[in-house]
């Protein structure tokens, strides 16, 4: 998962760059005011039913039920079938409506592009949460790569062709080279279930029966009991990032910027420094991906011993890390920033590389509050992360309010929010695992 995570940053990193380039940075900030109502609808099909069906298949491999486990996949299909559908309608038909809330009308086609991967992503997420519950990380990781070829390859030619149309047509078409890519993860996943049916079956065949069978209301029940508090502890930051795209374009209006100077301040921050900010994190994602069903299968045979190592050379792995990484992003910011964004002017790519030194703190922060969240979900403590998140994110949002309406500070109050809820967020967490 971290070789194919790092991978899949580097072909990221490679369209970010280009796009910069290509659309500049108020096409970027419409493709990035588009993000956060995406991602928000992501993680309900992305976040919680992915990592509660890798916790309940892992917990039923443990003790040798091979039919439980392949009754949450079935389950899980028909559900995120369901979710799936259902929000990519909400973000089609929404989407005029999330435009003007966000102060940038011209970003509806944005909106209306990316709708349709919300469908296919939710189907891909039962099949990798499956698959990680198995603890075959493999499929998610090949996706992974697939999705990112795609969104280069397809995304960079519509951003190109329809540029010269105007910058939000020019977003729009990156983002439905994003759609398009999702297909191809799906099908890659799809394939590769297709060829592993037979030994699933197989397996399941020579497992041991059970006198009780889970109904599927059941599975669908426990399912949800697991998602539920994930989801909603993952869709905070994309529910502050969506009240970020609202207060941050119209707090920089209200104190004198233009339309177009607001825009481009916030793809500055959220299509410039963030993506940066989060390549360390590539190594914590993967790492919290494999100890979710790790710990959860210990915790399934109650070898706390067994959860206390992995826990602890999970914190180690995490800070060995997100250390240096945040140095030295904190100590050659505006030189990154010049190295990537070739065709930013000098202005700009001071501005960006102040926001990614205050941002690169919150590097050791984020990096601790994924691994940290995995450890804490693995025992059944999946609440915890959540209220410790929504702290944080209060803070940020108030922080944000203040302080990106004070002139001097304008758009860095935006950054300052966005340390502030992580470091708080990380703290609590740590606190909470110790416990």
């Amino acid at each position: 998962l971290a070789a194919a995570g790092l991978i899949a940053k580097v072909i990221g990193a490679l369209f970010r760059i280009p796009l910069m380039n290509i659309i500049g940075t108020e096409g970027m900030g419409i493709y990035q005011l588009a993000y956060p109502i995406y991602a928000f609808l992501l993680v309900i099909s992305t976040s919680g039913i992915p990592t509660a069906i890798s916790k309940l298949v892992s917990e039923r491999v443990a003790v040798g039920d091979q039919r439980g486990a392949y009754r949450v996949f079935r389950a899980s299909f028909k559900l995120l079938f369901i979710i799936g559908l259902v929000t990519s309608l909400i973000l089609l038909v929404g989407s005029p409506i999330f435009a003007r809330m966000q102060g940038n009308e011209s970003g509806v086609y944005a909106l209306m592009a990316i709708a349709p991967s919300l469908f296919f992503v939710s189907l891909m997420s039962a099949y990798r949460g499956y698959f990680q519950g198995l603890q075959h990380m493999t499929p998610t990781a090949l996706s992974q790569i697939i999705e990112q070829f795609g969104k280069l390859i397809m995304g960079l030619t519509f951003a190109g062709l329809w540029i010269e149309k105007g910058p939000e047509y020019g977003a729009a078409g990156a983002l439905l080279g994003v759609t398009l890519s999702e297909v191809a993860g799906l099908a890659l996943v799809m394939g590769i279930y297709r060829r592993r049916r037979d030994e699933i079956f197989h397996n399941i065949r020579l497992a041991p029966k059970f006198g009780y069978k889970e109904s599927e209301s059941a599975v669908i029940s426990n399912i949800l009991s697991i998602a539920i508090p994930v989801t909603i502890g993952a869709s905070i930051m994309p529910i502050v990032n969506f009240t970020d795209s609202i207060i941050v374009i119209n707090r920089l209006r209200s104190i004198g910027y233009a339309k177009s100077q607001a825009t481009s301040l916030y793809g500055m921050l959220t299509g410039g420094a963030n993506p940066i900010i989060g390549l360390p994190s590539i190594f914590t994602i993967a790492l919290a991906m494999s100890l979710v069903p790790a710990i959860s299968e210990s915790y399934a045979t109650s070898d706390w011993d067994e959860i206390e190592k992995r826990s602890i050379i999970g914190i180690k792995l995490t800070l060995f890390i997100g250390l240096p990484a945040a140095v030295g992003i904190m100590i050659l910011s505006t030189p990154i920033v010049e190295f990537l964004y070739r065709n930013m002017e000098g202005a700009e790519a001071l501005a960006t590389g102040d926001l990614l030194a205050i941002l690169s703190i919150g590097v050791i922060f984020l990096t601790l509050i994924q691994t940290l969240t995995a450890i804490l979900q693995g025992v059944d403590r999946v609440i915890v992360p959540v209220r410790n998140l929504a702290i944080g994110a209060a803070c940020k949002i108030i922080l944000t309010i203040v302080l990106v309406g004070i002139p001097s500070i304008n758009i860095q109050g935006a950054a300052i929010g966005t340390l502030a809820c992580y470091g708080i967020a990380a703290i609590l967490d740590f606190v909470a695992v110790l416990k």
